[in-house]
């Protein structure tokens, strides 16, 4: 597992909002991360595709969908 640091120079940060930061910042990242490996496999999938780019653009916007949903029932959004 990767670790990593952030360095905030506010002295007179409160415990909660701390709290919140980490908790966005690691929100944040899962998703960027999720979309990252998302997009590495269905690149490799459809390298060889003979789909069209309308085709292309309607699966994609029912994967933002689906993806979404599923982010929602992990409580993660």
């Amino acid at each position: 597992m990767v670790e990593v640091v952030i360095n905030i120079p506010c002295p007179r940060m409160s415990k909660k909002l701390l709290k919140e930061l980490r908790e966005d910042i690691s929100k944040t990242v899962r998703l960027r991360l999720a979309r990252e490996m998302l997009l590495r496999e269905w690149d490799a999938k459809l390298s060889k595709s003979n789909l069209s780019e309308a085709d292309s653009l309607r699966m994609g916007r029912e994967a933002n969908k689906a993806a979404l949903n599923v982010w929602k029932r992990k409580g993660v959004l």
